[in-house]
């Protein structure tokens, strides 16, 4: 089973089902709630966030850039780069991860070890409304561009505010995630990028990302020590949303389109804002090399960039958009509320950089787990 976005939330469907039925979507289309402008429109197999592609959103890349979006089922960053790399290729049109955990696999060390293909910039015209603070995640090579900013996420603790009062101590630090206070009722993501950046920044480290064997020794030991607070781990988004909103748990590991999916859904949860910062990432879109509609790939890149799309990606992910146009207008309580405190720094932020050695990380998440 996996999970994606529909109108009523995050919930289950059959991965086989999904990508098995691609084929067909289209005869479909207009049973489904599709447009029939759309029935004879080339596809492209997308593999992001499904929060990006949420209904609404959808909608609007598809009118944009007069495409059809089949979006297959995400899970993590980690995942997506290990797809990119499968034998046999990618298998998706269009592809969309964090830029600073994915860079070094997408374009390789040198020239002519990207995995993906050139972008061709004539044909993303709103690459001029990226802002400021996105367009060090362009990613460009001799001239040419592999990788798109898409998006600004970030991740922190998600908490019940029936069970956790906003005033707690314990809300203004990642403490929440590892110590006593709330035991058994605490959820961590299992994916060892996350879990091991934040408890290597809630113990000091100034760089988690480069924490060397004898560091993530010191922090897999603390991990297995604060293992017995945790109630579960959670290995998709969907998990993790219906964890917290059903009260078996009352905080846990974080990512917007889960605060987004719960406060839509009326539940009184919210996002805390931890001392040592939230762990913040660039979204960016680019292209395997076996992508087999080129053109459309572009139209949907630009339409994410389009204003339409960055109009609306806050309120139907949580995500805020790379384009200039998704901030005009916006109060300063709406601005604080989805956290465009990131761009000017109000917010303390620390970015998911890609780990020095990530086998130690993957072997240290490993012996977490199983101890």
């Amino acid at each position: 089973m996996t999970t994606r976005n529909t109108p009523s939330g995050l919930v289950a469907i059959d991965r086989r089902a999904l990508l098995g039925g691609a084929a067909g979507a289209l005869a479909a289309a207009t049973g489904m709630g599709g447009s029939r402008a759309f029935a004879q429109s080339p596809e492209v197999t997308a593999l992001m966030v499904n929060a990006m592609l949420s209904p609404k959103l959808k909608t609007i890349t598809e009118e944009e850039a007069k495409v059809r979006v089949i979006d297959g089922p995400f899970m993590s960053g980690t995942d997506t780069v290990s797809r990119l790399t499968a034998p046999g290729g990618a298998r998706y049109d269009l592809m969309n991860s964090s830029f600073a955990f994915s860079q070094p696999v997408v374009m390789g060390g040198k020239a002519g070890d990207e995995r993906v293909q050139p972008i061709d910039l004539s044909l993303i015209p709103n690459m001029k409304y990226i802002n400021e603070p996105s367009k060090p995640a362009i990613g460009s090579r001799d001239g040419k561009t592999y990788m798109i900013p898409h998006s600004w996420g970030f991740d922190s603790i998600l908490y019940n505010r029936d069970a956790v009062p906003d005033d707690d101590p314990y809300t203004q630090s990642w403490s929440l995630l590892f110590e006593d206070k709330y035991a058994g009722r605490i959820g961590w993501w299992d994916v060892a990028h996350q879990m091991l950046m934040a408890a290597g920044l809630y113990l000091g480290q100034k760089e988690p990302e480069k924490m060397d064997r004898a560091d993530l020794t010191e922090v897999g030991k603390f991990l297995i020590a604060k293992k017995k607070n945790v109630r579960t781990f959670y290995a998709t988004f969907a998990q993790g949303s219906n964890l917290l909103g059903s009260g078996e748990i009352v905080a846990c590991y974080g990512v917007v389109p889960m605060r987004n999916d719960l406060q839509r859904r009326g539940l009184n949860i919210t996002g805390a804002w931890p001392k040592e910062g939230v762990l913040s990432l660039i979204s960016t879109s680019y292209i395997p090399k076996d992508c087999r509609n080129v053109a459309a790939a572009h139209a949907v890149i630009n339409a994410m960039l389009g204003e339409r799309y960055a109009r609306e990606l806050a309120a139907g992910s949580g995500y805020l958009s790379a384009s200039t146009f998704a901030e005009e207008g916006l109060t300063d309580a709406v601005r604080k509320q989805y956290g465009y405190g990131i761009f000017d720094g109000s917010i303390k932020h620390y970015g998911l950089k890609f780990p020095t050695n990530m086998n130690m990380w993957i072997e240290t998440w490993s012996k977490v787990k199983s101890a």
